[in-house]
């Protein structure tokens, strides 16, 4: 049952960057986050009423919450609707991949450990596959993709990185149900300024556009993480997270069979790369002198 539940989650997550695309068509990308967070919010509200998790009281886990919320949710998800609107699914998906390795540079630094030479070796192949992903703009495979919207991703895989470590430190205190409804809820308030101008642009919504909405708030962000989190709870980290690497193979077939984008070689061999990568790091996670891995999180 953990590996099916995380499957789930992996298979949720992998429309993360088609939804957001559907929804940016109908409304300004800047907008995307923030209706996204918005309706997240809204969704868990009911939830958050009738069983509210407990609120971090150490100052570490409120600094740690700030960074989540604000970092990890709101700045990440902003940035994913620029850049999704900029470039194609099939890019969003493969730069996504690249999390895991920019989670564990923060790791390491704030744990000041030295990790070991697989694990950078690790490192530089993942990152050798996003520079192809960027660099290579293969005729009619990528027309839509554009330099910008790759590199605002890469900004996005950046900040929804702080989120995992952050949200790590703060599931120290208020268990991993906790550290996500506080995260979503406080990073709905650090948007909710701009909510006087994005709620009435949802007015332009198509039927497909709210489907997208709804599919990136309920699904994507509220049901996915819930799901994950309980399938790494109950399956161990080590048998559950190696699921992930289904989630950029689940979107670049949305990509093809859905929205028609073509996948090329240069997506291939940047594929390949990135996946290799993220999996060689994996493997050598363990830093120097130290035998225990950091928790594997994932988020879209």
């Amino acid at each position: 049952m953990p590996l099916l539940v995380g499957g789930l989650a992996v298979a949720i997550w992998g429309t993360t960057p088609a939804a957001t695309a559907f929804v940016a068509r109908d409304i300004p990308p800047a907008f995307v986050g923030v209706a996204r967070l918005l309706v997240s919010a809204l969704a868990l509200t009911p939830l958050f009423l009738i069983a509210p998790p407990r609120f971090p009281t150490s100052r570490t886990a409120r600094l740690a919450l700030l960074a989540s919320g604000v970092v990890g949710f709101a700045a990440s998800f902003v940035l994913q609707g620029l850049g999704v609107a900029r470039t194609t699914t099939a890019h969003a998906a493969l730069i996504f991949a690249a999390a895991p390795v920019a989670t564990g540079i923060l790791q390491f630094l704030l744990s000041r450990r030295w990790p070991r030479a697989g694990w950078w070796a690790g490192c530089s192949v993942s990152l050798a596959g996003v520079v192809v992903l960027i660099l290579g703009r293969e005729p009619g495979g990528a027309a839509t993709a554009t330099l910008a919207g790759d590199l605002i991703l890469v900004a996005a895989t950046l900040t929804v990185s702080v989120g995992y470590v952050a949200g790590a430190r703060l599931a120290g205190e208020t268990g991993l149900f906790g550290a996500i409804v506080w995260s979503i809820l406080v990073g709905a308030l650090a948007v909710l300024p701009a909510a006087p101008f994005v709620v009435p642009s949802l007015a332009g919504l198509t039927t497909t556009g709210w489907a997208a909405l709804v599919t990136l708030a309920v699904l994507c962000t509220v049901a996915g993480y819930a799901a994950w989190f309980w399938a790494l709870d109950r399956g161990g980290a080590a048998r559950i997270a190696p699921i992930q690497f289904a989630q950029p193979l689940t979107s670049l077939l949305i990509a093809a069979f859905v929205l028609g984008e073509t996948l090329s070689w240069t997506l291939a061999l940047a594929m390949a790369l990135v996946l290799g990568g993220v999996q060689l790091s994996r493997r050598n996670a363990v830093a120097v002198g130290d035998q225990s891995r950091s928790p594997p999180s994932g988020r879209s």
